[in-house]
């Protein structure tokens, strides 16, 4: 590691000469001794860098400085950029960037840099310095990373990390090292790394301070929270000088402290609560005592203090609970010293207000940072980090800029279509996905001349857009500024006026809104919305004085449960029942909407006492809208029983010619059913009504909390976004109770919590589509449940999806599971059903969540089709609501003559940055049935084909759904594998498929698949050689055991070479007498394995049971090696599978075919993909079952002596890695190389390809394909 530079040597860096001698002398740069900037550069102009004149503008002389090469092989281009004013200008950074790549070079004799090789060395008048490097495949899209100084910034971390690596390396001869050094200068994550790791020991050092004075656990976590999220507030809001003029306020604060209190302890008592609680709520009074206790500077910061408000400084329930002492020596370790060494921990960052963007990064502490930290802040309880990851039992892991970006901007393009029309996608496209002035320019223009302007601000103003799990708030962050980029563009091109903090606190306040159950993360989103408020904030101190400066987001941002809407156990999934509701309580909505409005501006002083009033009116109003849907609900009731009770006279009031007796008596039939389903409906409404009239606090529910949205003409949102936790089903849990309370993780009590909660989530799943499930809600009964074992996110798309308006749209990030595992089917079958599917995004090169153990799949859907029923009469509207008919489906197409659906599944291979493109995305759009393209592959499927594939289906009906459109509801649907099938597989599987048509067969068709022996307590009865002859355990109760793949070297399992035997008795004890296996039992009671849960069902313990040894063994988990073992009569553990044959097949030649590397192409699609430390697909038995191999059966005589002999010479061989099987480099690109496979693998498999058909070319392409399959998989798991 590099040691660090001097403080003091940064501090002297005052102009370029001097900053070009600290170069020379601490980072011993090859520079002449003392230069000058004439001796150490040359000059670049205007002309040859083809800059415009808005960019020479800004710089110093309309030029650029070059630094002279130090050495003659240097790699680096190293460039000085002095702009005119007080900040550094990206765009016009860029604009030289193109300038000096070699694409763009005007004069072929300049000199040339690949852009990753360039470093810019950057000034301002204000004496601020900027190191500035671009990165990635592409200039058009590549990242600018910068650090920067000024000279009242903290510069510790700048010292430590960033200079250090721009030191002349020991060789400069060695390129790529030279390269690769300087890079890491530029390395963000290092630095968010430290700031986690040093923040969560303050964190928990205060959260145990808090503890011990209350002894109130959850107190002290959550105030520990508050208190250091309104002290980093400061940190990022002083660099805006609003506070005394002084950047670094909050440290000049505690000096005065230091300097003039005379009372201990008092900090924050005295000093920092009059800042907190008086002066940023417009309270601050100069009285006699302050005069006293505070210096003159301090008193004038103090009276001149923005005007806050916006409840991150309004004193609160936390603040009242208990009396607040932090004693000094917590400052100390904020502000002076850290860990044993100065300066404290907050004066080691810079920290800076502006969020990254995707294509621009600071190394500094920003806010996207603190939404990292706090997530992750999640693990800390009072006895520190506990083994156990509690941010990963809650499923909260961070999401990617990168991705955030990319989906706001898809939902924002599907949602604006909707709106302005099919016809305008690619313009809208372009706008959206415009990120250079130049792409924004010509975008802009195209839109002019399509006068979509008006159209396109109208609907921007109006959108409404929901993250269901908004955790830190990332989501709205990225929404807030796509959406305040279009607005500042709309507003240019129409001659709107409004400055940047109007609009961005408009689109706050107007259309973004965020749900999320952990009430620190609520807290964490309002601070970043406040931030991204504050960012580009430009005003005078009257201005900053004269209102409060942060809304109030209270409303906007809401703690709650998303999915189990229940109070006193009456479910509250109301929103798809939308109701004309009476003018007057429009007019009470419109109140509501304006007291709203009014709270969010920060109108109100006594903030807690308002918010509670329009909770209430919130109550008031929904309770109204009940009672209009019971009455409208009885007059229907009342209609229908009339129609029951005299049907003829319902026939000649509507002048019917007379139907006869026995049609009569089915519509007497189906009004008796609508007339149960209405009485149903108004009896649920009733209990809703009574659970909320007697709730002692207002509960959070959708209806409630988002009245004016779901009773609006829209009724619902426009865009549902996010990346909801990813909780797998056995930890699903109530979040707002603690497994402690219940007698901790592993007691009955919290299981049965446990599952009464998870009973919730699938009640509420029916509730919300009772047609799709089956579901009566007067019996409880359902007929389609859904599948226990599906993950928490399920449930989040499912109820994501019924909280947007018929033209909304839905786009969520999570694990991609449910593509290929068969609690997968239930959303499978709805998204087919319901929505359309327009776009399942996976990328081969870099996993989204490196903290997690998951990979992950982006997803853009429609709303449900079952929304769309306007057209009908409210009575109709009511009926099909109800019963959840589709009106339309995407199966049939939108409308009349419309073709079906097509659902697009893209496979970037390259990280995504380089998928913000609107070009790319027409590609993907254009594409018919599959494109592969060198940045991503996309395959187009008809929903109609895509629910065909995954039905159950007996030969004759698949004759019959091939003859045409069949009645779905009449088929079971069992769900397909799309991530192997659509997303991960390469063309040769397809080519196999289609040649192979009459040769493949089902492996589950011809075998059964088994899962391996548990024995439940494994040192008791695998043994080894040492501890049979200790005990002389007798031979028959002995039997050869396979635990792991790695127990045979070979395809045949050698029995000798076993070092594992299995105890298998299956007698009484008193049969055993006399025999060394009942003493070794004996011994095992006393050592208390009998008592062990996992074995105390059995009428034995010690009998495992009996099984017959099978003909194939393989490994569940698939690393890269997959053999199937030739058993030889050995037993095969759990964490292997059994294959018996059920057919009258030779044993050999079906090894033979299950070892062919077809078959594990197809494995590795078909399997899902796990990572971590071992980059392994995971197999199980229903997999296995679905492998199509070659049928040895379909073989002719000769093709079977052939296969024999291959394989007899194969399964004496080891088993090898599959690259070192296919001869391909791992390390290296697998297309860039020739496969050579081992004699013996390549004489199987080219009888396998034989029977096949395949040419030599795609022979080839099975050996590239499989060998990308595994190296992506080991690649994505690295990408952490």
């Amino acid at each position: 590691m590099n040691a660090s530079v001097s403080e003091h040597s940064v501090r002297a860096i005052r102009d370029l000469p001097s900053l070009l001698q600290f170069l020379e002398r601490d980072l011993l740069w090859k520079l002449p001794s003392n230069p000058t900037l004439e001796e150490a550069t040359f000059e670049w102009s205007a002309s040859e860098l083809r800059l415009n004149e808005a960019t020479q503008s800004k710089l110093g002389g309309g030029s650029i400085l070059q630094l002279r090469p130090m050495t003659p092989d240097q790699p680096w281009g190293i460039f000085i950029v002095n702009f005119t004013d007080g900040q550094v200008y990206k765009t016009a950074l860029r604009q030289v960037l193109r300038g000096l790549v070699p694409k763009r070079r005007r004069d072929s004799n300049l000199p040339a840099w690949r852009h990753e090789n360039l470093l810019f060395i950057c000034t301002t008048k204000e004496r601020e310095f900027t190191f500035a490097h671009f990165r990635g495949e592409k200039p058009e899209r590549a990242k600018l990373v910068r650090f920067s100084w000024s000279p009242d910034e903290p510069i510790r971390t700048l010292c430590e990390f960033n200079l250090p690596a721009l030191r002349m390396p020991e060789d400069p001869s060695n390129r790529s090292e030279w390269i690769e050094g300087w890079t890491k200068a530029f390395d963000v994550e290092k630095v968010t790394e430290q700031f986690f790791n040093n923040y969560r020991i303050v964190f928990d050092h205060l959260q145990k301070l808090l503890y011990k004075q209350s002894k109130d656990k959850q107190w002290a976590h959550d105030y520990a929270l508050q208190f250091l999220n309104r002290l980093m507030f400061l940190y990022f809001i002083q660099k805006k000088r609003w506070l005394g003029g002084d950047p670094r306020f909050v440290k000049s604060l505690w000096d005065a402290y230091r300097a003039h209190s005379k009372t201990k302890d008092s900090f924050f008592t005295e000093w920092l609560s009059v800042l907190f609680f008086e002066a940023f709520n417009e309270r601050y009074q100069n009285r006699a005592e302050y005069q006293q206790r505070f210096p003159e500077q301090i008193r004038s910061a103090l009276a001149q203090a923005p005007f806050l408000n916006g409840g991150l400084f309004a004193e609160n329930k936390l603040d009242a609970a208990h009396s607040v002492q932090i004693p000094d020596s917590f400052f100390v370790e904020l502000f002076d010293r850290f860990e044993g060494d100065s300066p404290g921990f907050f004066e080691r960052y810079n920290f800076t207000i502006a969020e990254d963007t995707p294509l621009d990064l600071e190394v500094a502490v920003d806010p996207e940072m603190i939404g990292k930290v706090y997530e992750s802040l999640v693990n800390i309880t009072f006895e520190g980090i506990t083994e156990e990851d509690l941010r990963g039992k809650a499923g909260i892991f961070y999401t990617p800029r990168i991705e955030i970006d990319l989906m706001c901007r898809l939902s924002l393009i599907d949602w604006l279509v909707n709106q302005l029309g099919e016809q305008h996608k690619n313009i809208l496209r372009r706008a959206v996905f415009a990120y250079s002035p130049d792409e924004k320019r010509e975008a802009d223009d195209a839109l002019l001349k399509q006068n979509l302007w008006e159209n396109l601000n109208t609907a921007l103003h109006s959108i409404t857009v929901l993250d269901p799990a908004c955790g830190s708030g990332s989501f709205l962050i990225g929404m807030l500024l796509v959406l305040d980029d279009l607005q500042a563009r709309a507003n240019n091109i129409l001659g709107i006026s409004e400055t940047h903090y109007e609009r961005r606190k408009r689109i706050i306040g107007q259309n973004l809104y965020g749900v999320d159950v952990m009430e620190w993360a609520v807290h964490v989103a309002e601070l970043r919305l406040w931030l991204q408020l504050v960012i580009e904030t430009e005003l005078a101190s009257a201005e900053l004085k004269f209102r409060p400066l942060l809304p109030n987001l209270s409303f906007k941002v809401r703690r709650g449960d998303s999915l189990v809407q229940e109070v006193g156990g009456i479910s509250f999934g109301l929103h798809r029942e939308h109701l004309d509701i009476s003018p007057a309580l429009k007019g009470k909505l419109t109140a509501l909407k304006g007291e709203k409005l009014k709270f969010f501006q920060g109108e109100y002083k006594q903030t807690e006492r308002k918010r509670a009033e329009i909770e209430q009116q919130e109550m008031h109003i929904f309770s109204a809208i009940l009672n209009e849907k019971i009455i409208s609900l009885e007059k229907e009731i009342i209609k229908l029983t009339r129609k029951i009770e005299h049907p003829e006279a319902e026939q000649m009031e509507l002048l019917e010619t007379k139907k006869p007796g026995k049609q009569l008596q089915l519509d007497v039939e189906k009004w008796q059913q609508q007339k149960e389903e209405l009485e149903a409906e108004r009896e649920r409404l009733a209990n809703a009504r009574a659970a909320m009239q007697s709730a002692k606090s207002v509960p959070f529910v959708w209806d409630i909390a988002f009245v004016e949205i779901f009773e609006s003409e829209k009724e619902g949102f426009d865009i549902v976004i996010g990346n909801p936790p990813y909780v797998r089903q056995e930890m699903i849990a109530d979040p707002a109770l603690d497994p402690a309370d219940f007698g901790g993780e592993k007691s009955e009590r919290w299981k049965k919590k446990k599952a009464e909660y998870k009973a919730k989530l699938q009640r509420s799943v029916y509730e919300a589509y009772p047609k799709f499930f089956g579901y009566n809600r007067t019996k409880g009964t359902v007929a389609k449940k859904i599948d226990g074992k599906c993950d928490l996110y399920i449930f989040f798309y499912l109820h994501g999806l019924s909280l947007l308006n018929p033209k909304g749209s839905f786009c969520f990030i999570t694990s991609n599971s449910w593509l290929d595992v068969g609690y997968g089917a239930d959303l499978q079958e709805f998204l087919l059903k319901h929505c359309a599917i327009k776009y399942i995004i996976d990328n081969e090169s870099k996993r989204s969540f490196a903290q997690a153990d998951v990979n992950t799949v982006m997803c853009l859907f429609s709303a449900p089709v079952s929304h769309r029923h306007s057209e009908r009469s409210e009575a109709e509207r009511r009926i099909s609501l109800l019963s959840d008919e589709t009106v339309r489906s995407p199966l049939r197409g939108f409308a009349q003559g419309e073709k079906p659906h097509e659902a697009r599944f893209v496979m970037f291979r390259v990280p995504f940055e380089y998928a913000l493109s609107a070009v790319v995305f027409e590609e993907i759009d254009e594409a018919a049935d599959r494109l592969r393209r060198p940045e991503f592959r996309v395959v187009a499927k008809k929903q109609e084909e895509l629910l065909t594939e995954g039905l159950e289906l007996t030969d004759d009906e698949e004759v019959h759904i091939a003859v045409g459109l069949p009645d779905w509801s009449s088929y079971t649907y069992a769900g397909d594998k799309w991530g192997g099938k659509y997303l991960r597989a390469p063309d040769i599987f397809y080519t196999i498929l289609e040649k192979g048509k009459d040769k493949l067969v089902r492996l589950g068709d011809i075998a059964e698949v088994r899962r391996g022996f548990t024995t439940g307590a494994n040192e008791f009865f695998y043994l080894d050689d040492k501890k049979i002859a200790e005990w002389g355990i007798e031979k028959e109760f002995l039997k050869p055991v396979l635990k792991t793949g790695k127990d045979s070297r070979t395809i045949i399992i050698e029995k000798k070479l076993l070092r594992t035997k299995l105890l298998l008795v299956q007698k009484e004890k008193r049969d055993l007498k006399g025999t060394n296996a009942l003493k070794y039992i004996e011994w095992g009671e006393k050592n208390g394995f009998h008592k062990v849960r996992s074995v105390q069902g059995r009428q034995r313990w010690y009998d495992v049971g009996t099984k017959e040894p099978a003909d194939a063994i393989m490994i569940r988990r698939i690393g890269e090696r997959c053999p199937f073992f030739e058993s030889n009569g050995v037993l095969e553990d759990c964490v292997l599978f059994g294959i018996i044959l059920t057919e009258d097949i030779d044993k050999q030649l079906f090894l033979a075919s299950l070892n062919a590397t077809w078959t594990r192409l197809w494995i590795e699609l078909m399997t899902r993909q796990l990572t971590g430390a071992q980059a392994v697909a995971d197999t199980n038995v229903y997999v296995i079952k679905e492998v199509q191999i070659l049928d040895p059966r379909t073989l002719s005589e000769i093709e079977r002596q052939y296969l024999l002999s291959a394989y007899r010479n194969f399964r004496m061989k080891e088993s090898q890695s599959v690259f070192v099987e296919t001869g391909l480099d791992k390390s290296i690109a697998i297309r860039s190389q020739q496969p050579n496979p081992l004699p013996d693998r390549k004489a199987l498999d080219d009888v396998v390809f034989d029977a096949l058909g395949l040419t030599q070319a795609e022979r080839k392409e099975v050996y590239w394909a499989v060998c990308e399959l595994v190296q992506n998989r080991l690649r994505k798991a690295k990408s952490v």
